[in-house]
């Protein structure tokens, strides 16, 4: 199943992928300190997180790009 453009589905996913898409490749462990900061509303990133994004944000620094497009709306494994 194709995944949809983050910009035509809300909010929660309005720049989510635009902001971890380099972690598979520049892992990044400044990312997922803001990510989980913003899921507690301590930052604002411009975008809502869930569990399964920050989970997903872990596998994509991780270098498992399959695992993190199952948890989020992305496709970094299409690219």
């Amino acid at each position: 199943m194709a995944k949809q453009d983050e910009k035509t589905i809300g909010k929660v996913h309005t720049g989510f992928c635009s902001y971890v898409q380099d972690l598979p490749s520049h892992p990044n462990s400044e990312k997922l300190k803001d990510l989980i900061l913003a899921f507690n509303g301590i930052i604002d990133l411009g975008f809502d997180l869930t569990k399964d994004y920050i989970k997903g944000a872990v596998e994509y620094y991780k270098g498992n790009v399959r695992k993190g497009d199952e948890l989020t709306p992305c496709a970094l494994g299409d690219s």
